[in-house]
């Protein structure tokens, strides 16, 4: 392979349109790297370096190949707990703010702080291209996931911390109601935590009535952006025990190649729409996965080689950029155009006799008082509302002796 390209790169000039995000806070990226470097030694390093030496460049944003950022409770609360030296003055001048510290607002702060930093980094992109690129991603604290209020109220705070700042909504019923609000003040949201068809049809629908309510109220939407992210990779993993089971119980021979197919048959399915009815939202892809060759018939990720030519954001975790690098002599049967692709009969035959499928492929298939009881949204909630507490308890560990003992409103 040249060493002027890689997967990224060719996905990237299928459709110029396309993005990638980095899913991590930017001022990971150095680190991350020089760990790369050093400790990697089966990559060419004079190749990785090339490869990665803009794809996102801190000193200089407007150079990056990276055009935005995803962030959550997760990466921010791993950020800060993993870097101590350098939180930890942060989370003391948090403290001296107010005039009775406690933890629960001392995280709130932090967490705010957290976003800032990484909204900062990429305002240069923002601001060269006039609010296209530089985005980053925030998401609201996941124990308001069903208080539309506290939601909405938190959601407005943390869009007024920087104008790049775009509110990560979670694929509630409640969260609708938000993504709904916040549209109509021309705010830009990222609808998160959707796994199936329903869950993007009705984000479809919120965005439309938010924004007719914007267009009547003459808001200002020039630098609106909306985004859905659409879990591709948790689908298959969290559904995959259900499908098997209901595969078995109709005799039906059902290979993690299908699984890897019926991610990618929702995903063709809410682009397919979105592009149909030319709406002004992008999918996001988020959860990608690098696939086992001896399961999936030597594909590199089927996620990226079957999605190329669309025009989405593909949001990528450190690991899996640097698997895909690791392996991308694998990267054969590049088609720039497979997002045209039919999923395979055969395939689609077996799958749609499945219910757990069905409900997640068929717009009508759930309710959105359903959404919840879905496995994929549930391990997420619990890991995201984890991790909430996780840095919460490593805030009152490093600073116990400042604090009062207050967890009013703590999960």
């Amino acid at each position: 392979m040249k060493i002027n390209t890689s997967p990224f790169v060719d996905i990237q000039l299928a459709n110029p349109e396309a993005e990638f995000w980095w899913d991590s806070s930017p001022l990971v990226y150095n680190d991350w790297y020089n760990n790369l470097i050093s400790s990697n030694s089966k990559l060419n390093t004079d190749k990785l370096s090339y490869q990665l030496k803009n794809f996102l460049n801190l000193e200089n944003p407007t150079e990056s190949f990276v055009r935005g950022v995803t962030t959550n409770p997760t990466l921010i609360s791993n950020w800060i707990i993993s870097f101590p030296e350098y939180w930890q003055p942060i989370i003391q001048k948090a403290i001296k703010r107010q005039y009775r510290p406690c933890i629960e607002t001392t995280f709130h702060l932090i967490y705010q702080e957290a976003i800032i930093k990484s909204a900062t980094a990429m305002m240069p992109l923002w601001e060269s291209s006039k609010g296209k690129y530089g985005w980053v991603s925030a998401q609201t604290d996941p124990r308001y996931m069903f208080d539309v209020n506290a939601m909405l109220n938190q959601a407005i705070t943390l869009s007024k911390l920087s104008p790049n700042i775009m509110l990560k909504i979670p694929a509630s019923a409640e969260g609708y109601k938000v993504i709904e609000a916040l549209t109509a003040q021309g705010i830009s949201t990222n609808l998160t935590l959707s796994y199936t068809i329903p869950q993007i049809i009705k984000g479809i629908e919120s965005v439309e009535r938010g924004l007719s309510q914007a267009y009547i109220n003459g808001v200002n939407i020039e630098n609106w952006r909306s985004v859905i992210t659409y879990m591709i990779g948790r689908f298959g993993s969290n559904t995959k025990t259900d499908l098997l089971e209901e595969a078995r119980l109709r005799n039906i021979e059902l290979t993690d190649l299908d699984i890897r197919w019926s991610e990618l048959a929702i995903f063709k399915k809410a682009y397919r729409h979105i592009e149909h009815n030319k709406l002004p939202i992008k999918l996001l892809l988020s959860s990608l996965l690098v696939d086992n060759p001896s399961l999936m018939d030597d594909n590199l990720s089927m996620h990226l080689e079957n999605t190329a030519g669309a025009n989405v954001i593909y949001t990528c975790k450190p690991d899996f950029i640097s698997q895909i690098l690791n392996q991308q002599d694998r990267w054969n049967n590049f088609n720039p155009k497979s997002v045209e692709e039919p999923i395979p009969q055969s395939v689609m035959e077996k799958l749609l006799r499945l219910p757990s499928f069905q409900k997640s492929f068929e717009t009508d298939g759930m309710a959105p008082y359903e959404f919840f009881s879905t496995e994929a949204f549930l391990n997420s909630f619990i890991e995201i509302n984890n991790n909430v507490r996780r840095l919460i308890q490593h805030i009152e560990f490093e600073t116990e002796h400042f604090l009062i003992p207050s967890f009013a409103g703590a999960a």
